[in-house]
């Protein structure tokens, strides 16, 4: 297998040579060019590919870690909404003892009206 270095070296020498110079440029037909450019996007997939293969084990490691950190994620995303709806019950549970509190004063309020009075008509009638 050809080292990275080597493998460039021979990518530009290949380039160098199947890219006309500045005198042939005028005499080389589209179809050329067009040949040339399919020759660098064939080298380019290949050596895409080769990058793929040798580089494989670390991609798949990479996705492996990805997956655990979604996973970690997802759980605790599941334990925030479980906190949230957790809270939703505690405040309507507050806003009950909330009413129910109101109502136990204005029963307070009405009976310490009622004592007020009675406490006037009794110093009324003592008199």
């Amino acid at each position: 297998m050809m080292g990275r270095n080597q493998r460039k070296k021979a990518e530009n020498t290949q380039s160098q040579k199947a890219s006309p110079s500045k005198d042939d440029h005028s005499s080389t037909s589209t179809m050329e060019q067009g040949l040339m450019e399919n020759e660098r996007l064939l080298m380019s997939e290949s050596l895409f590919k080769e990058w793929i293969i040798t580089n494989f084990g670390e991609l798949k490691e990479h996705v492996v870690a990805q997956r655990k950190e979604t996973r970690n994620f997802e759980k605790r995303f599941d334990e925030i909404l479980l906190r949230i709806d957790n809270l939703e019950r505690s405040m309507s549970e507050l806003m009950e003892l909330k009413n129910t509190i109101q109502e136990l004063r204005e029963v307070c309020t009405g009976l310490n009206t009622r004592i007020v009075q009675a406490e006037e008509g009794i110093s009324e009638m003592s008199e």
